[in-house]
């Protein structure tokens, strides 16, 4: 059996342990047992049943290879964070994968992938590690998307695109095939992009266009 831990406890953490409800109660040895927030007013409250264990520091005391961690943080940036951290902890990831997905037998996961349910992931597909692919959201052919990314509901990736790492595409957002978003970039909900998105840059509307750029490095602070 695979106890699981959730780091986070907000709205997309709760999302992420009923997909893995429904993953084990589809068969699959997983077993959710709580989640991991900073915040210690929060220790010990129940959050759909399952309890908030305590910080980071509740992993002194756990054998660590007999748990598997998973990031469930809706912002990139700090989803990284928290990722150097675990891994600074020894922690090992493991996937939330909903079984309402459909997933191409010849696409490549990373670790720590988020996938929410009705999302299809097409043939050739590479995805990094650390990802959310939330409902619906759909992935065509041949297109890679890097570590730490967050893509939307109801966003559309054509194929041959290319999503760099830490990005955040808003909900509905549409990428036409071939198109390349740069590393830290953000996508506004229902932006239309059709031309190439440079690194740290904020895109709105249709067609996308730049309406914002930040310094290289803002997401490490």
């Amino acid at each position: 059996m695979s106890k699981v831990v959730i780091i986070g406890a907000g709205g997309h953490a709760r999302e992420v342990l009923d997909i893995l409800l429904t993953c084990r109660a589809s068969g699959e040895d997983v077993e959710p047992i709580g989640f991991i927030d900073e915040n210690p007013q929060n220790h010990g409250r129940l959050l759909n049943g399952f309890p908030i264990l305590g910080g980071f520091q509740w992993f002194e005391g756990v054998d660590r290879q007999e748990v598997r961690v998973i990031c469930a943080v809706g912002t990139p940036q700090i989803t990284r964070k928290l990722v150097i951290q675990a891994k600074s902890l020894g922690l090992h990831f493991t996937n939330a994968i909903s079984p309402r997905s459909c997933i191409s037998p010849y696409a490549r996961l990373g670790e720590g992938v988020i996938i929410f349910p009705n999302v299809i992931v097409n043939t050739g597909v590479i995805i990094g590690d650390h990802i959310t692919l939330n409902v619906a959201v759909t992935v065509s052919h041949d297109t890679t998307i890097g570590h730490f990314c967050n893509i939307n509901p109801g966003a559309h990736l054509a194929g041959n695109v290319t999503i760099g790492e830490g990005c955040y595409i808003g909900m509905g957002a549409n990428v036409i095939q071939g198109v390349r978003i740069g590393e830290w970039s953000i996508i506004g909900a229902g932006a239309v992009v059709i031309n190439d998105i440079p690194p740290n840059a904020t895109a709105v509307g249709v067609p996308a266009k730049v309406i914002k750029t930040r310094e290289e490095g803002w997401h490490e602070r």
